[in-house]
C-alpha cells in the first residue's frame, strides 16, 4: 500500500512559539488538496474514543500527524496509520524505560552501545503504535506487541526518531512542503 508523508522544517520565525499544531494543520490542508483534490475547510472531522482525529465523509483517506524539534510531518494512507517524530533529548532513560518497554528489555536498551538511539527507536515505534489503533495513552506502552502489523524505521538525520505504524505493509513518498502561516 503507497503512503505519502508531507514534512517541513520549522522556520526561525515560528520557533518556540507553540505552532507546532497549526503548522501541522497545513501540512494537513496542502496534503489533502494535492494527494486528493479536497480542501480541508469542507472536509468534516470527527474523533475516535481516544481522540484520533479522522474524516468523517472520507472513510478511505487516513492522516496522523507528528512534531519534535524543528520537524513536523503528517502522512496519508488508504488505511489506518500511525507516525511518530521525535529528538533526541537527554532524559532518565531508566525512568522513562520503566513505564515504556517490558522489563525483560530495560537492560538490553542500557546497555546498547547508543542507548539513546535504542530508547528513541523504541519510544517512537511505542507512540506510532498507540497512534495507529487510536488507544492513545490509555494503553499500557509495555504491552504493544510489536508483531502487530507492520511498522517501518524512518531514515531520519542524526539526533532524530522516527516510525510508521500500520495493518500492511507502506511504501513510503516524501513530500517537503514550505509551510507560511498567515
Amino acid at each position: 500500500m503507497n503512503a505519502v508523508i508531507y514534512y517541513t522544517e520549522i522556520s526561525a520565525e515560528y520557533e518556540n512559539k507553540k505552532m507546532e499544531h497549526m503548522i501541522g494543520e497545513k501540512l494537513l490542508e496542502e496534503g489533502l488538496k494535492k494527494e486528493y483534490g479536497l480542501n480541508l475547510k469542507f472536509e468534516p472531522r470527527a474523533r475516535g474514543e481516544h481522540g484520533k482525529p479522522f474524516f468523517t465523509l472520507q472513510p478511505k483517506i487516513h492522516y496522523n500527524i507528528s512534531h519534535s524539534g524543528k520537524y513536523v510531518v503528517c502522512i496519508f494512507a488508504g488505511e489506518e496509520v500511525g507516525i511518530d517524530i521525535q529528538e533526541h533529548k537527554k532524559v532518565n532513560y531508566e525512568h522513562l524505560l520503566r513505564r515504556m518497554v517490558p522489563p525483560s528489555m530495560m537492560g538490553e536498551i542500557l546497555e546498547a552501545g547508543e542507548p539513546d538511539k535504542a530508547f528513541y527507536t523504541q519510544w517512537v515505534l511505542r507512540e506510532a503504535y498507540i497512534k495507529w489503533t487510536g488507544e492513545g495513552l490509555s494503553r499500557d506502552l509495555r504491552s504493544i506487541p510489536m508483531d502487530s502489523g507492520s511498522w517501518l524505521l524512518l531514515d531520519l538525520e542524526p539526533g532524530y526518531s522516527g516510525a510508521v505504524w500500520s495493518a500492511d505493509p507502506l511504501e513510503l513518498r516524501w513530500e517537503h512542503a514550505e509551510v507560511k502561516l498567515p
